[in-house]
């Protein structure tokens, strides 16, 4: 009678398995939930940063990324800091 034991060992893996395992995804699932809660925070722009021109004068922009707060020129598509579309 062989197939009793083999049987016998199946269901003790499946129970070790959800003994150990089932806990371990519940911690790593809290984990990602916290991480994600917390690290995915997103802070407003409250003010355009001054930015100067490669010469060191301070650049007049008239437009400015809703990502990054970069300066964009007019006639600029995407920003050139994050590459966000504007």
């Amino acid at each position: 009678m062989m197939g009793g034991g083999g049987l016998m060992l199946v269901f003790g893996l499946l129970f070790m398995l959800l003994l150990i395992g089932l806990p371990v995804l519940l911690i790593v699932a809290i984990a990602a939930g916290v991480w994600g809660l917390t690290g995915r925070r997103a802070t407003p722009v409250s003010s355009p940063p001054a930015n100067s021109g490669p010469s060191g004068q301070a650049a007049s922009f008239t437009r400015y990324c809703s990502h990054c707060g970069q300066g964009l020129q007019t006639d600029w598509t995407h920003c050139p800091q994050c590459g966000a579309p504007n």
